[in-house]
């Protein structure tokens, strides 16, 4: 018998891989809660509004006065540091959507797949992203070649740099796995692979490596990064022109929260702003004391996630968390079929908001003022000459900047930079003004300068597009009305299937590349989802095409056989086989916004 607070699996957290995780489960036929300590749906992957940032940057900030913060604020102060903030928040504040993790999502990939086959797209909305930029100099930007049309049209490029790209281009978009071109090379650095294998060399090859493959420093190896250009160049066309595309209203929180809706309309509940007080291993009932043996043997085999100001505690047979709420007691073990583990970066962070455009003018475009026509109209003698033809418009409302390596004097000299802008379009931001969201992977050093001293550079640069070269001389760059500044530290050495000694099922860390983040954290969600699904007694993980290749057929017996191992004495088992992460559509079920 299943009582009230009883769930099949218990969900701690709202980040983008624990909704996702969740709106399998309960799609899978799982009871499902979810539970988070904030007020809000996205967990790291949040979209706020000023007002709530703010107060998410003071939250974040320890003080001494303070008593001791609940394990999730612990562990959330030890990943967020280095935070300042501007004191007075601009008006409109409710109209912003501020994304924690900014992201451009590619056209083809796991994480569309999954909006697509769980039917979360219907609850969300996207725009192209308009432009891809490398920061030249104050007020220009060179231009990226992602297509052969984008190649054809470069002015800045010699019709040799021309044929040469293109043969890299046809090159990156194929099967490239054991061309000649690659042999000895896979872990070559991507620049001088580019160098050595197509003769790009310059600004060429710094757009490539760093506005294509997305490469973060000069020794990143060639055959992830030509993986990745595959992926975009591949994406280009699906939905328009540009292989990305921007979530309205802050991109991945909005997301989650679509995932949230599905496992809620799927019979999912939800609490929000509860802070955990303790998770409770599993008891067995020879291990209880006699006068609990009657309630322990109703709840053998379950975890007690115990909430704060909540009167029962809930139960159930596997528990999946974001890493912040396990407590900095619980030790990593690493099972024996995992991955090799993963060191993330630090990243430095800066939120601005600004309420002049940017304008992405190519370095080939002259800089000189445009003259005006007169009050009175054409000067005198020219009533025979064209009408003069006016300035072209290079302002962008969502677009990627990129600062390489070496780009600033006082920029860092070995990772590149990237600067997400999104405005009106992409509906995170009221009229006449827009978000800059500036991230820098940092070195592991303990001696880093603040976060603010480390990005002041870059946003400043930044600022200086908002002065279009043919503004008149006098024009200032944009002043920002508000900024946030912090660190963001991942957590390191988890691999993909990491569990604590509890067995509690822990989300790793996802890369915060702005390409790759949404795919990573949805293959982090699948991977969570087979484990609690196998840990259920529901089925088991399909093995992949190349398990499939190099193995033969899969060891069923071997599979069950742990699922037996893992099943909790006295637990009833749960009946229905699952057999893919999402199930068909219903078509005949239909999801409207009264539901949720």
């Amino acid at each position: 018998m299943i009582l009230p607070m009883d769930f099949d699996v218990v969900v701690l957290g709202t980040g983008l891989s624990e909704s996702i995780a969740a709106a399998a489960l309960s799609k899978a036929g799982c009871k499902v809660a979810h539970v988070d300590h904030n007020q809000y749906y996205g967990g790291d992957e949040a979209s706020l509004t000023l007002d709530e940032l703010a107060e998410w940057a003071d939250t974040r900030i320890a003080r001494g006065e303070e008593k001791s913060p609940h394990n999730y604020l612990a562990n959330q102060r030890a990943k967020y540091t280095s935070i300042s903030r501007s004191s007075a928040i601009p008006p409109q504040s409710r109209q912003y959507a501020v994304a924690l993790a900014p992201s451009i999502v590619p056209s083809l990939g796991p994480h569309i797949d999954s909006l697509i086959a769980s039917g979360v797209s219907r609850y969300g909305s996207f725009k192209l992203l308009e432009k891809v930029a490398v920061y030249d100099r104050p007020g220009f930007v060179q231009s990226v070649p992602g297509s052969k049309e984008d190649v054809f049209k470069s002015k800045a490029l010699s019709l040799v740099e021309k044929r040469r790209l293109m043969r890299f281009l046809m090159f990156a978009a194929g099967e490239f796995e054991g061309k000649k071109e690659l042999e000895g090379k896979a872990h070559t650095p991507f620049l001088h692979f580019l160098r050595e294998a197509f003769s790009i060399n310059d600004k060429p090859a710094t757009a490539i490596a760093y506005a294509l493959a997305f490469c973060t420093s000069a020794d990143e190896p060639t055959l992830p990064a030509l993986q990745r250009i595959r992926q975009y160049l591949r994406s280009a066309g699906r939905y328009g022109a540009s292989p990305f595309l921007v979530g309205h209203y802050g991109g991945l929180g909005e997301t989650a929260q679509g995932f949230c809706r599905t496992s809620a309309v799927k019979g999912g509940t939800y609490i929000l702003g509860r802070p955990v007080a303790t998770v409770k291993p599993p008891l067995s009932t020879k291990d209880a004391p006699q006068d609990e043996k009657a309630a322990s043997t109703e709840n053998a085999g379950r975890y007690a996630v115990e909430l704060e100001e909540f009167d029962e505690p809930l139960t159930a047979k596997v528990v999946v968390s974001s890493p912040d709420y396990v407590s900095t007691g619980d030790t990593m073990s690493e099972p024996a079929q995992s991955s090799s583990s993963r060191t993330y970066a630090p990243v430095a962070r800066c939120i601005a908001i600004i309420d002049k455009p940017l304008s992405f003018t190519p370095s080939e475009a002259p800089d000189e003022p445009v003259p005006s026509d007169t009050e009175d109209g054409p000067l005198d003698g020219d009533e025979g000459a064209p009408p003069q033809q006016a300035a072209p418009n290079y302002e962008v409302d969502t677009a990627l900047l990129v600062f390489p390596p070496g780009s600033l004097p006082d920029g860092s000299a070995t990772t590149a930079a990237h600067v997400l802008v999104t405005g009106e379009g992409s509906m995170s931001a009221p009229r006449g003004k827009w978000i800059v969201n500036i991230s820098l992977p940092l070195p592991p050093s303990a001696d880093s300068p603040s976060s603010e001293d480390l990005l002041r550079p870059y946003l400043d640069a930044t600022l200086t597009l908002t002065v279009p070269p043919t503004a008149p001389a006098e024009t200032q760059p944009a002043t920002p009305l508000f900024t946030v500044f912090y660190t963001h530290h991942p957590g390191q050495g988890m691999s993909r299937s990491a569990d604590t000694d509890m067995g509690i099922i822990v989300a790793p860390p996802h890369t915060s590349l702005i390409t790759a983040l949404a795919d990573e954290a949805t293959q982090n969600a699948e991977d969570m989802f087979w484990r609690a699904i196998e840990r259920l007694g529901k089925g088991k993980r399909p093995p992949s095409e190349t398990q499939v290749e190099e193995h033969g057929e899969a060891k069923d017996s071997e599979t069950d056989a742990e699922m037996e191992k893992e099943k909790g004495d006295g637990e009833e088992e749960v009946t229905g086989v699952v057999d893919s992460f999402w199930p068909p559509l219903d078509v005949a079920e239909v999801e409207t916004s009264e539901d949720w």
